[in-house]
């Protein structure tokens, strides 16, 4: 297949075979460099998406750490946490005799 087409290379463009080797060698690099040249921009779009897809993630999960804070600190709070040891579990205030007062240098 290759020496009809270099046949018929040779008679249309009255080339040897030498100049024919020449051309077919620049053809090559010149469609391996620009494939390298495609290959690139695309991997370049590609990373593109996947950046903006990753704020997108960084976004709505700092939105969930938002939350979660806010929930965390209404859990902790100390009106929160009397009512249930009064109502749930059955804590009482206790009297001033009970308590004792440390002071701390």
């Amino acid at each position: 297949m290759f020496k009809k087409l270099g046949s018929v290379a040779r008679r249309r463009f009255r080339l040897s075979s030498k100049e024919l080797r020449i051309a077919l060698a620049f053809s090559v690099l010149f469609g391996v460099g620009a494939l390298a040249f495609v290959w690139s921009n695309v991997k370049m779009i590609q990373q593109s998406y996947n950046y903006q897809g990753q704020m997108i993630e960084q976004k709505r999960l700092l939105n969930i750490n938002k939350r979660l804070k806010l929930e965390r600190e209404s859990l902790r709070s100390l009106s929160r946490v009397r009512t249930i040891a009064v109502n749930q579990l059955g804590f009482v205030e206790p009297d001033h005799s009970q308590t004792v007062t440390v002071f701390l240098k």
